[in-house]
């Protein structure tokens, strides 16, 4: 069955996926430069990022929310990419992408405020849920 949607729709929510990303990278860098420029990071650091120095939790925490914007979203990013080329992309699909950047930004905005776990597991466990429908969904329509 041929969707009547256009598929370039489904490769929209793409794109505040990546802006996350690069908005991030100008975040991280902000707080590397504050916390070297408050002397609690060793400008050595940056270069080599050795063990021996100890580095303030804000950057650590920064660290880890960047290696998670490239980790989880990856498989949201291939399936948009998948239904683009297989011309899969229905109504139902298009609404459950555009409801994963919602919760990837609730994420984002939950771990940047508070990184306790307790505080964004809701949205990261919505996240993978709908993104296993989105893979059954295409898995069914190139079965059919």
């Amino acid at each position: 069955m041929v969707s009547s949607l256009d598929s370039t729709l489904i490769l929209f929510p793409i794109f505040p996926i990546v802006l996350m990303m690069h908005i991030h990278v100008v975040v991280n860098a902000i707080q590397i430069r504050k916390s070297v420029l408050n002397q609690e990071l060793d400008p050595r650091w940056l270069k080599y990022m050795p063990g021996w120095q100890e580095i303030p939790n804000d950057i650590q925490a920064s660290r880890e929310l960047y290696k998670n914007l490239f980790e989880a979203p990856i498989v949201f990013l291939i399936f948009c990419l998948c239904a683009f080329t297989v011309n899969n992309v229905t109504l139902f699909n298009l609404i459950l992408a555009w409801l994963y950047v919602v919760l990837r930004i609730w994420h984002y905005y939950v771990r940047t405020v508070n990184p306790k776990i307790s505080k964004r597991r809701v949205p990261f466990q919505y996240s993978l849920l709908v993104t296993f429908i989105l893979w059954i969904d295409l898995f069914i329509f190139l079965l059919k």
